[in-house]
């Protein structure tokens, strides 16, 4: 009597299961790696979230955060000083991170806070902090309220966390210090001619990331850190183009009950600015000088 074979194709579903063994052990085993190479970075939030952020003067800000250029404010007052500021951060993002700043740390004793972090959302940088939300339950409820897809599809697969500029960033930084991150250009002689010729810009008024910033002043005051609230220096041009920012400035006072330190026309020379919105690291060493004769840092 001749054998029974098996018909073609009636284990291939057995397959299945060792397949998506295989598919998640990978998943975790490649995320358990990149989170160790992350860990052993010098990047700011690694820091943060490493308890490696003790510092005597906190900044916190959007990319013109970054004016406040540690290495100068060190220099000038022998301090500890530790950045928050990251390029298009929303002062909603930055609020879950200073939380966490003090979770972790002792209250710094000055948060030097950059006040334009209020004038935009940015969704595209809301999913990149997944990279760290295995450190933070504050950051894993912001995403899970801002993004669920990136929140749940995080917890499925823990690549996801680390698909993102934030990460990127932290590779970046695993040999050398991040605290000099700050661009040496100057603005282009096309760039500088467009300026002129820019008629009423706005800074948008946007209640709930205000409301942000005032949370962001109360939370650092009910730890004893004093609170200094600055706009760092546009390009003249582009500040005298600007029509509402006096508004903007009122209503950010009122919200935060503090008075804001406008240094919007401080410089006015075009080669201390690498673009409309950032000094450059020349522009930073005499912006630093001014802060610091006006006891900014005291």
């Amino acid at each position: 009597m001749p054998s029974q074979q098996p018909a073609p194709g009636k284990n291939r579903w057995l397959w299945v299961p060792v397949f998506l063994l295989v598919l998640f052990s990978g998943d975790r085993a490649a995320g358990f790696l990149l989170k160790t190479i992350e860990s052993k970075s010098q990047f700011r939030f690694t820091k943060l979230y490493q308890g490696k952020a003790a510092c005597d003067i906190l900044i916190a800000g959007n990319s013109r955060g970054l004016s406040f250029y540690q290495p100068f404010i060190t220099k000038k007052t022998n301090q500890e000083v530790f950045s928050l500021a990251y390029n298009g951060m929303s002062s909603s993002v930055l609020h879950i991170l200073i939380k966490d700043y003090y979770e972790r740390h002792q209250a710094p004793k000055k948060l030097i806070l950059e006040v334009t972090c209020a004038d935009r959302f940015n969704k595209e940088l809301i999913p990149a902090f997944a990279t760290y939300a295995s450190y933070s339950p504050n950051i894993k409820s912001y995403l899970k309220k801002k993004d669920p897809n990136t929140f749940y599809g995080s917890q499925i697969c823990h690549l996801l966390r680390y698909n993102s500029e934030i990460f990127q960033r932290s590779i970046r930084y695993l040999s050398k210090n991040d605290n000099l991150w700050l661009t040496d250009r100057t603005i282009s002689e096309a760039m500088l001619a467009k300026s002129a010729t820019l008629k009423k810009v706005s800074i948008d008024h946007i209640p709930e990331l205000q409301n942000e910033l005032a949370a962001i002043v109360k939370l650092a005051q009910s730890k004893g850190t004093e609170v200094e609230l600055i706009i760092a220096p546009f390009l003249p041009n582009y500040r005298k183009s600007m029509y509402n920012l006096t508004d903007y400035i009122v209503e950010v006072e009122r919200q935060t009950g503090l008075k804001v330190k406008n240094y919007a026309g401080a410089i006015q020379d075009a080669k201390y600015f690498g673009d409309y919105f950032h000094i450059n690291v020349f522009g930073a060493e005499k912006f630093i000088d001014r802060l610091h004769q006006d006891r900014v840092f005291q």
